[in-house]
């Protein structure tokens, strides 16, 4: 549901407000001290502050000044708790910033009411724009790829040509091949890079998964740059793991992010590290799946946020928008797969993808 801090510093109100929001599925966090307010609510991340407007360390207005005045929070939703018919604590919260109001004595559906409100407005204007994000990278992209496309199919055809025309002991036949070869290659990442921008319904197919797991592999190295953090990313061989059905495209973009958290999380300290990945069989829930690894020696994810990592929205990066991981879950929820994070025994976070098996007719 989301996470909400309370700030007030009268026991008994925080008891009531934490009852009425967690019954409603919200994790609650308190506060009793205003001046703490910056500090926890950078660490926790929260969907929404409850704020009282009369704390005994500081005001309620100043810590939404405050909040407002940081650039990670600036943008999260405070309601602030008033006294009734105190029209001017109204007037100041207002203006000091806050998105709305509630006395402290109204019913506790009310305040549950304003809660959500908040933390749904604050969901829909981010998706609204993440969407024209997409949008506007989807039009470059699919601008490029036409661009590419063109010579792409004249360098293929000349090459087919010319390979009709040698006969088969040529020895000029070792200069056409390869050229035949990587421009297929080619061909196949153009497609794939359309479909990670694509909208409407998945375009589900059998694949084999270690060559897409390479390709996103190769595209994510040489698309970094070279002069900031190196990251090396070991794949294993892979060799022998049945087929999934899956939309290549789609599931391209879930590597590529999953790669990207990695890289972000280890420039934070460092300027190298190392990305490995695992795959197997693995049986869960009364079937059979395909299971990727992906696993890094940053610093991990803190034990506090590993049950919000999935959550749309949720970042404790600066220039986050926390929705690419939420993303990737949501593409594998979409393609029956399941994606989870742990840390690993040694460091680092590692996270797990699991595919279906395609299902194999029996005459094959």
């Amino acid at each position: 549901m989301g996470a909400v801090l309370i700030v007030d510093d009268n026991a008994a109100d925080r008891a009531l407000f934490r009852n009425i929001l967690s019954r409603a599925g919200y994790t609650v966090h308190e506060l009793s001290k205003g001046r703490e307010t910056l500090a926890r609510a950078r660490e926790l991340r929260p969907h929404a502050i409850v704020l009282d407007v009369n704390l005994l360390d500081t005001d309620g207005h100043s810590v939404c000044r405050e909040v407002r005045a940081d650039p990670e929070l600036a943008g999260m939703p405070i309601l602030m708790l008033t006294v009734r018919d105190n029209d001017a604590d109204v007037l100041a919260g207002l203006e000091a910033g806050a998105d709305d109001y509630v006395p402290k004595d109204s019913p506790g559906e009310i305040l549950l009411a304003r809660v959500r409100r908040l933390v749904q407005y604050r969901q829909m204007a981010t998706v609204s724009v993440l969407n024209e994000h997409l949008v506007q990278v989807g039009r470059l992209l699919a601008g490029i790829v036409h661009e590419i496309r063109t010579p792409l199919v004249v360098i293929r055809g000349n090459a087919e040509v010319m390979q009709m025309h040698l006969g088969p002991d040529d020895p000029n036949r070792q200069w056409v091949e390869p050229i035949l070869r990587n421009t297929q290659l080619l061909q196949v990442r153009l497609e794939h890079l359309m479909a990670t921008v694509r909208s409407g319904p998945m375009v589900l197919a059998t694949l084999e998964i270690t060559p897409l797991i390479r390709e996103a592999a190769d595209l994510f190295t040489k698309g970094t740059d070279p002069r900031g953090v190196r990251l090396v990313i070991d794949s294993a061989r892979g060799d022998g793991l049945p087929p999934v059905r899956a939309d290549a495209g789609r599931l391209l973009q879930v590597f590529l992010s999953l790669f990207g958290n990695a890289h972000e999380a280890i420039a934070a300290n460092r300027t190298e590290g190392r990305v490995t990945i695992a795959t197997r069989i693995a049986r869960a829930e009364d079937q059979d799946w395909v299971e990727i690894e992906v696993a890094d020696d940053g610093p991990g994810i803190p034990d506090i946020y590993l049950d919000r990592i999935f959550e749309p929205f949720f970042t404790t990066k600066e220039t986050g928008s926390g929705y690419g991981l939420y993303l990737a879950a949501e593409i594998l929820r979409e393609q029956h797969g399941r994606l989870t994070v742990r840390n690993g025994p040694n460091g680092g976070a590692c996270f797990t993808v699991r595919l279906p098996l395609a299902e194999v007719p029996a005459s094959a």
